[in-house]
């Protein structure tokens, strides 16, 4: 066969497997392995389907999604056992402490390398905009125009950076709801109860019973560590 012909053939089979969808010549494609699709998150539609999105914000270390989930009046609190407020912070102080997109700020998503999230409903209620008017301008309490969903349970984490190094919360939280003008609800307000034992100090017996043998933290306490 003379090299006219076999650069003809040559040709014409690059031709065939091109049309087939692919060079039979060409090295195999490396698929990774240990690689999940996830499915996307859902629109939160429902106060129900934001709280699972915190859940899985927190789960999978998704800073994307925990910032979607903040309303722009978002305000943190946490008071003492004698109702003094002790620490507090507004929806860009919180994206900072989680952590930046960027990776300028290492935040709690960043730095612990697991990160568990459990929340155990204790009471589910509506808070209507008729009773809580604005006490003063700026009070992020007031809502008389709206009606606020409510979510009161246990918060138990887990934040480990090695298997020893780490803490535990738990601690009973309440989440207040709204929904915005595109139709999507949010975290508006997040408050703690104290973690405390004689008002100020861990009851660490209590944590001992508990089987919380990692350092026992008030969230509070954690998100001022970092």
């Amino acid at each position: 066969m003379n090299r006219t012909k076999v650069y003809s053939l040559m040709v014409a089979t690059t031709v065939f497997f091109g049309a087939c969808g692919g060079n039979p010549f060409a090295p195999k494609k490396h698929t990774p392995t240990g690689v999940v699709d996830r499915p996307a998150a859902q629109p939160t539609t429902t106060a129900e389907i934001a709280m699972d999105n915190l859940a899985r914000a927190f789960n999978e270390r998704d800073k994307e999604l925990f910032e979607t989930l903040l309303d722009q009046r978002y305000w943190f609190t946490e008071d003492d056992c004698l109702g003094n407020l002790v620490y507090n912070n507004d929806r860009e102080e919180e994206l900072e402490i989680m952590g930046t997109r960027d990776g300028s700020s290492g935040g709690i998503l960043n730095t612990f390398r697991t990160v568990e999230w459990e929340f155990q409903l204790i009471e589910r209620s509506t808070e209507l905009g008729r009773e809580h008017p604005m006490a003063y301008e700026g009070d992020p309490d007031g809502h008389p125009d709206e009606d606020w969903e409510v979510f009161r349970g246990r918060v138990e984490m887990l934040l480990l950076k090695t298997s020893d190094d780490g803490f535990r919360v738990n601690q009973i939280m309440t989440f207040k709801l709204r929904q915005g003008e595109d139709g999507l609800w949010r975290i508006v307000r997040w408050i703690d109860d104290p973690l405390v034992g004689d008002c100020g100090e861990i009851d660490t017996e209590e944590a001992a019973k508990a089987g919380l043998s990692l350092q026992l933290r008030a969230w509070s306490a954690i998100k001022q560590i970092l």
